[in-house]
């Protein structure tokens, strides 16, 4: 398939960004507890990073038993679409610990909703730029998300610190 150098690099990206929950495992607050956050933070960037990887590789296995792009666009929009419903189903109920205030929870839905309408379209257009921005979509995620865990940083020591001023 011709676009199969931008879903390799998806792919490559999306595994370095699984390994960078090793980092979030290593530099949490209390290294003998895991709180509710950071928990969340490594199973998502995980789970998002190695199902990217995966959709990604299998597009030019398919492609070849297929010979057809259509049927390959079909594929991965619906193996994106499986995945961020799954998502879904798991962040069905708001932790208040994780998703603070609520409205985040709400946008995370809504967002969620509005990448697998966008996909559940490409099922029909079989677009591979739609595909495309539905990959860059996904790895939004887990890069996201680490980039949150790098800016809160030493945020909870510093904070306690000024309160015992």
């Amino acid at each position: 398939m011709e676009a199969q150098p931008f879903f390799n690099t998806i792919a490559g990206l999306s595994v370095s960004l699984a390994g960078f929950g090793a980092l979030i495992a290593w530099l949490r607050e209390d290294p003998r507890a895991w709180d509710q956050v950071n928990l969340w933070r490594l199973k998502t960037i995980v789970r998002h990073a190695l199902s990217l990887a995966f959709i990604a590789l299998s597009l030019g296995p398919f492609f070849s038993l297929t010979g057809s792009v259509d049927a390959t666009v079909r594929w991965g929009a619906a193996a994106l679409i499986a995945v961020e419903i799954y998502d879904m189903i798991l962040n069905r109920r708001p932790d208040p610990q994780i998703w603070g205030p609520a409205a985040t929870w709400r946008v995370n839905m809504a967002g969620a909703a509005l990448f697998a309408a966008l996909q559940v379209a490409n099922l029909f257009w079989a677009s591979v730029g739609v595909l495309q921005v539905g990959a860059l979509a996904l790895l939004s995620s887990p890069a996201g998300i680490f980039s949150n865990f790098v800016r809160e940083l030493g945020q909870k020591r510093v904070a306690a610190e000024n309160n015992t001023d």
